[in-house]
């Protein structure tokens, strides 16, 4: 059997490029912005892990809430004066007292959990920041 191929056609050949002198040309830069240095960083205040919190004393019903910022709420009333200062904590004491205690568990960082909701419990005025 023989295979026929129906209308190919040739396509011209190719040309090699030659380099041309770019000598002449001056470079751009690649943006229009004059920094002349990089500004050191700052910061605002002494870190989230280290922001002290204050429980108000509001319990929430179960309603509307998961099961993990519950969790952190009710560790927050429940806690002795020893154990945690409800009137001044940091996120880190209060995590650490809710693992302790059994109430907070999970299979990433527990610190995690209260920095995902740590602006929820602000704004509905479960904790303020001292």
């Amino acid at each position: 059997m023989q295979t026929q191929t129906v209308g190919s056609v040739k396509r011209a050949p190719v040309q090699k490029v030659t380099k041309k002198a770019t000598n002449k040309v001056a470079k751009k830069p690649l943006s229009k912005a004059k920094v002349t240095a990089v500004p050191k960083p700052m910061s605002k205040g002494r870190g989230a892990a280290r922001t002290l919190y204050k429980f108000n004393g509001e319990t929430p019903e179960q309603k509307g809430f998961t099961p993990q910022m519950y969790a952190l709420i009710q560790t927050a009333k429940e806690a002795k004066k020893k154990e945690l200062d409800s009137s001044s904590f940091t996120a880190q004491d209060l995590v650490a007292l809710a693992v302790k205690n059994g109430t907070l568990t999970t299979g990433q960082d527990p610190l995690r959990i209260f920095r995902f909701y740590a602006k929820r419990l602000v704004a509905e005025g479960y904790f303020t920041k001292v």
